[in-house]
């Protein structure tokens, strides 16, 4: 028995998913997952479509989608662990089981935008495809789509809680009509069952005017109500985002006090480095045309060869003011005063994002105080903030020529044991590396210039993801030994070689200066956490180095830059590194790193909407297959008819098959005489119409009851006329599901099938 595709049903189904999913795109940094998840659309609604047609039992229909749906989640996304690339296996459990675990832990860690990981992509396509296979099964099978409406609000309601704000309204106005459109089809049937005896009007048909009336009080009063959602939701205050496992949308990361951030207590940025929040954790503009980092705390102790954070600063202070940083700093040192205003900081108290050598600060009252290592504590975070500072410029002269200390120094703590300690586990090779990276005798700074720019040599690569280290081994050995490595790593290991060298050294953990999106404010963001090495020298005092190569490192000062004796290459080779960093750690979504060319990353691939124009050829060819087929195969089969009358016969088949597309059915057994007169009183023909009907009766009965080789007339005109007339009564989703999915094209592909399947008997 033949079942009834439900065509319009589904198609409405699969548009109303598509909408509902495609807000997920603002969750993520990149969305490979979004063509398998929309395939997987097509793919669910293209098999149920195809079931209904094939057998009217719902049961049967359900358990067929369910392992299709199976199976393209399999074959797309698991597909390597498959028996003969089609059964599933114990791996494909343990697979599953992994891209659950790291789709947790990215939803955990992430805020939004959050990274494209494989578990995210897996476990998206799977709940894509779980959630088209309830609303089909409630639309489209079980006729039901206003439960359709809780799957397609649940999915819908993932990118309204972890968006970290306010969705715009067109994504609900998408999905939500749809879903009313939904509606609307299915009471338009429901509809069409009942009414069972409508009286004929002088004009048309009365039941299809019924169905009309009905579905237009339906659709103004979805439009009432979708208007009145969108309005209320624009003076209704955006409540607190609720996460999925407390996860994306999350203001940041790290040991704070729920409302920021704040960086952890040992040396360990690899979690902020990962970009685990995209939400700026600190808006600034400032006077300096070349930001440097913010200082927020600094390490000193690396028994367990990466170090933990120490603070000298005192306890925070009503009406604290900062001594003169400059104060036993020689005049000669070239420096240029700054000022620095931030706007809006969401790093967690006692910590305070400041720049070096800071003289005075407004924090509004709250209590601060600021260490002579440079670091400030506060007694509770503030919004807003402003500071002065000093920016020292050195110059070669500057720079004591030998390692003596002065009488009265910059910094009389310098050379405390904090600061000149090695790693234990490492001091035998960073001695060694140390006194084969610079000369006896070799000035300071010219050792500690060999030393940066060693480590920033082509033999070193910045990546996030280091080596593991075999069990025992020192991570400044195995750093050493493997050249992989980010900030942390390269910070550590020149702070050490300097000390090697006995030139007082520390790392010094806080942000990059940010990008400036708009040329003058700067945002940091928490993937902008660094650590960079300050060096002590006589004369100078603390300054900054450089050692992390690449993007995610600060810009290269100046004075670390070897000037003498070193040849061109090297002062070419240097600059081109402080030129290519960024004083931002990566370039932001939606924004653009300076060293980019913008018009160079356009060019790069091929342009989204050429995807989307062949991903829509693509679909108008597969939803003309069927059509076409119907066509063809009626052609053939006029063609191929025997005489006259087998042609006359095929005509009538196709008027009888064309009409039962549309929903007209004649009275079982009925006469082509008494079908012609049911179908001219159901649908009110025009008397033209009428006569072309009768044409095509009469020439079916002489065809059946005339002499064998008589001549008949062609009445695939009036056939045709017959169903267009009947086609333009009828509502618009009989006409697109007639045109779209013919029955005559379906038993093609029958035939087709079925001969297929005794063709591979035989020969089996």
């Amino acid at each position: 028995m033949r079942g009834d595709p439900r065509v319009v049903a589904g198609l409405l189904g699969a548009a109303a998913v598509v909408a509902v999913t495609l807000p997920l795109g603002a969750l993520f940094e990149e969305a490979p997952w979004m063509p398998p998840a929309v395939a997987g659309v097509l793919a669910v609604a293209g098999s149920g479509m195809l079931l209904r047609a094939l057998t009217p039992n719902a049961g049967l229909v359900i358990v067929g989608q369910t392992l299709a749906a199976t199976l393209y989640v399999l074959l797309t996304q698991l597909r390597d662990t498959l028996y003969a690339g089609l059964l599933p296996t114990p791996e494909t459990l343990a697979a599953l089981t992994d891209h659950v675990a790291d789709a947790q832990r990215t939803v955990t860690t992430y805020a939004a935008p959050a990274p494209s990981t494989p578990g995210i992509v897996v476990m998206l396509v799977v709940i894509v495809v779980v959630v088209t296979l309830a609303v089909d099964m409630s639309s489209a099978t079980a006729g039901s789509p206003t439960v359709a409406g809780l799957p397609l609000l649940s999915l819908f309601l993932v990118s309204a809680a972890n968006s970290g704000g306010s969705l715009h309204w067109g994504w609900f106005l998408g999905g939500a009509g749809l879903w009313l459109a939904m509606v609307v089809h299915q009471s338009d049937l429901d509809l069409r069952s009942w009414a069972t005896s409508i009286p004929l009007l002088a004009q048309g048909d009365g039941q299809q005017s019924a169905t009309r009336a009905h579905r237009w009080q339906a659709v103004r009063l979805g439009a009432i109500a979708i208007a009145g959602a969108v309005a209320v939701t624009t003076v209704v205050p955006h409540m607190p985002t609720r996460f999925v496992l407390d996860g994306l949308g999350r203001r940041g990361t790290g040991v704070g006090d729920g409302t920021g951030i704040r960086l952890s207590t040992q040396l360990d940025l690899k979690r902020s480095l990962e970009s685990p929040s995209q939400v700026p954790v600190l808006r600034y503009t400032t006077d300096d045309p070349t930001p440097q980092p913010l200082r927020v705390a600094v390490v000193e102790d690396f028994t367990d060869g990466f170090g933990r954070m120490t603070s000298r600063t005192r306890q925070p202070q009503e009406g604290f003011v900062p001594r003169d940083p400059l104060a036993d700093l020689p005049e000669g040192v070239a420096r240029d005063r700054r000022n620095v205003i931030v706007e809006d900081n969401s790093v967690s108290a006692p910590q305070l994002p400041l720049p070096a050598l800071v003289d005075s600060a407004d924090l509004g009252g709250i209590a601060w105080s600021l260490g002579r290592d440079g670091t400030a504590r506060v007694q509770r975070t503030p919004g807003t903030y402003s500071a002065s500072f000093t920016e020292l410029d050195p110059q070669d002269e500057d720079f004591p020529a030998g390692s003596t200390q002065l009488a009265d120094p910059v910094d009389p703590t310098a050379y405390r044991d904090e600061y000149l300690t090695l790693d234990p586990g490492s001091s035998v090779e960073i001695t060694e590396l140390a006194d084969s990276l610079t000369t006896p005798g070799e000035s300071e700074i010219r050792a500690a210039r060999a030393i940066q720019e060693y480590l920033r040599g082509p033999d070193f690569d910045y990546d996030l993801e280091v080596p593991p280290s075999p069990p025992g081994r020192d991570p400044v050995v195995h750093f050493l030994r493997t050249k992989v490595g980010y900030c942390q790593q390269f910070a550590t290991t020149m702070t050490l070689l300097a000390r090697a060298r006995g030139i007082p050294a520390r790392v010094v953990v806080g942000f990059l200066p940010g990008s400036s999106p708009d040329g003058r404010q700067r945002v940091v963001r928490a993937s902008d956490a660094h650590a960079w090495p300050e060096l002590y020298f006589e004369g100078v005092g603390w300054v900054r180095f450089e050692p992390t190569p690449g993007a995610r490192a600060a810009s290269v000062p100046g004075y670390t830059i070897q000037t003498s004796e070193t040849g061109d290459s090297t002062d070419s080779a240097t600059s081109s590194s402080s030129t290519t960093s960024s004083s931002s750690a990566a370039a932001q979504p939606g924004e653009e790193a300076t060293s980019v060319d913008p018009t160079a990353v356009a060019d790069e691939g091929t342009p989204r909407w050429v995807w989307w124009l062949l991903g829509l050829a693509g679909l108008a060819l597969l939803l003309a297959i069927v059509p076409v087929t119907a066509r063809l195969s009626r052609r053939r089969g006029r063609s191929r008819a025997e005489d006259d009358a087998a042609r006359v016969e095929r005509e009538w088949q196709e008027l009888v098959s064309q009409l039962d597309d549309l929903g007209i059915r004649a009275p079982v057994g009925s006469t082509p005489r008494q079908a012609g007169a049911w179908l001219g009183h159901r649908m009110a023909l025009e008397p033209h119409v009428q006569d072309q009907l009768d044409l095509v009766v009469r020439t079916l009965e002489t065809a059946r009851y005339a002499p064998a080789g008589s001549q008949l007339p062609d009445v695939s005109h009036e056939v045709d006329a017959v169903v267009g007339r009947v086609r333009s009564s009828r509502q618009r989703s009989a006409q697109v599901r007639s045109l779209l999915w013919p029955q005559d094209g379906v038993d093609t592909w029958r035939a087709l099938g079925r001969a297929l399947s005794r063709r591979l008997t035989r020969r089996r």
